[in-house]
């Protein structure tokens, strides 16, 4: 399963909505420019948020979007839902009448197991805990290997 890029972009104009300290409309420009989104793919993304009455947006000269609500109040499950639809693991899932293979299927309670899990992880998290999750620029953290030893480190180990 991989979330579509609209998705994302979604999370990162969220983010940036939810950081603003003014109380104001922000266009897509000043959006898209700050999130470095393509701005004919963010105004679609907003148009979905927005139908999704996650933000609102209105129009003119002073127009823009904010978020219809506080962001602690936005799951990243809504947000998901807006733009990918219900997110299920496997058919059977989706439809659960249509498969034939539910009541002796071995691989059924994996499935469901995965969907809780999935599901109990975007209802937790709020568009208030990812505002300040990464700090712009950070970079990222570097994955160390185990440093391969020398015959002589080796050797000197196995004397002592």
């Amino acid at each position: 399963m991989k979330f579509t890029r609209a998705t994302e972009y979604a999370f990162r104009a969220l983010r940036f909505l939810a950081s603003q300290i003014e109380e104001r409309w922000f266009s897509i420009q000043e959006i898209a420019k700050a999130e470095q989104v393509p701005v004919q793919f963010l105004s679609k993304v907003m148009q979905q948020l927005s139908q999704a009455s996650i933000v609102q947006s209105t129009c003119g000269k002073s127009g823009g979007y904010r978020l219809s609500k506080p962001p602690d109040q936005i799951r990243m499950s809504d947000v998901v839902i807006a733009m990918e639809g219900p997110v299920t693991v496997n058919n059977c899932l989706a439809f659960p009448g249509e498969c034939s293979f539910q009541n002796h299927c071995k691989m059924h309670p994996v499935w469901v197991e995965l969907q809780e899990a999935i599901d109990s992880i975007l209802s937790k998290y709020d568009i208030s805990m990812i505002v300040n999750s990464k700090k712009r620029g950070a970079k990222p953290p570097v994955r160390r290997t185990a440093k391969k030893k020398t015959n002589a480190e080796a050797s000197a180990n196995q004397q002592a």
